[in-house]
């Protein structure tokens, strides 16, 4: 069951600031403004976006109203007889903190609250998700299809984007990478202006959004004749992969989820290439809860959206990561990717 939109209490509100907060509650974009979660339910925006607002908010609960500064806010909340505000301390800053505090006696903080509810997605969320990752999954196979020798690094990037909005992608997810030969070695290479060559690995990691909803992908492949070292290492990832996205469940942890990939490398020998979590959440932001890591005791749930990314870094020689988005449905982990994630010998 997807976990309701917090419940407020009379007297109670959430005050939220943060724009892609503002979108989740709302289910609209509007650059800027305020958003009061209570009873009643009102969207402040200023005036050059509030025509625009009164007619996104006409099939919601909310009422546009005009703001001028922050003391109409304030005078809502007030006239409202509500006296706990509650914000979310991971998008507020000191400052605005300081501020509200002139205005209320009773702050308290939401960000977990706010975090749980973001964790699982709704049916509407989901649809948007994976059509984000049929966008990014068309993308990164096109661009295989395109390698050659002399292609720069950049170049490849700018085709993978130009792809994704060419199929209807909004934007990027985040800044896509790409990375050629001992470049893959480095997780958050910064794609630059190396030029393929014949003997090359090629990793591409890369995504985009639909109705804001991200989506993420890497896939790695060879561009000529792989050694046996890299083949082995391949296939170990691969492994590791597909062996955690089989065994996670509906209310398994983050830290047991990692375990699983993180055990079959160390089991096949390359644990100690294993150099970041095993992955992370998937919805407005690119990286929100749940996340797979050593340290993460949150459980993931039926309808959560995450990354499942084992990888193997040897420095100085190659890299190799394979992402998949999946999602928790019927208790079991279901990838949103539809290709095969053999390795592809290119050239």
């Amino acid at each position: 069951m997807r976990m309701e939109k917090p419940t407020v209490k009379s007297g109670q509100c959430f005050l939220i600031k943060d724009r892609l907060l503002r979108r989740y509650f709302s289910g609209v974009d509007i650059a800027e403004g305020f958003l009061i979660y209570g009873e009643p339910k009102i969207y402040f925006t200023d005036m050059r976006y509030y025509s625009a607002a009164k007619q996104k908010l006409a099939r919601t609960e909310y009422t546009a109203a005009v703001l001028k500064d922050f003391n109409d806010v304030a005078k809502a909340v007030r006239e409202n007889g509500i006296r706990t505000v509650y914000i979310d301390y991971k998008t507020t800053t000191i400052a605005e903190y300081e501020e509200y505090k002139k205005f209320f006696s009773e702050i308290e903080d939401c960000s977990e609250i706010i975090a749980a509810c973001r964790a699982i997605k709704s049916q509407e969320e989901l649809e948007s998700i994976k059509a984000a990752c049929a966008i990014a999954e068309r993308a990164v196979e096109d661009a295989f299809g395109i390698l050659h020798e002399g292609i720069t690094e950049r170049d490849l990037k700018q085709f993978i984007e130009n792809r994704m909005a060419a199929l209807g992608a909004e934007e990027t997810s985040f800044d896509t990478i790409v990375a050629f030969g001992k470049n893959s070695a480095v997780p958050h290479h910064e794609t630059g202006d190396d030029k393929l060559k014949t003997g090359s690995v090629v990793l591409i990691d890369t995504g985009c959004k639909i109705n804001g909803y991200c989506s993420d992908i890497t896939r790695t492949a060879f561009f000529g004749t792989p050694s046996a070292e890299f083949l082995s290492a391949y296939s170990a990832v691969l492994s590791a992969n597909v062996k955690a996205e089989k065994e996670i469940y509906a209310g398994i942890s983050g830290k047991a989820a990692d375990k699983i990939a993180r055990d079959e490398l160390e089991n096949r020998g390359y644990g100690e290439y294993f150099t970041h979590s095993l992955g992370h959440g998937v919805g407005l932001n690119i990286h929100e809860n749940p996340y797979l890591s050593p340290k993460s005791d949150e459980t993931l749930c039926e309808n959560a959206v995450f990354t499942v990314e084992p990888g193997v870094y040897i420095e100085g020689k190659f890299g190799i990561r394979i992402e998949d988005t999946c999602v928790i449905k019927s208790g079991k982990a279901e990838r949103l990717f539809t290709d095969d994630k053999s390795l592809k010998i290119i050239g």
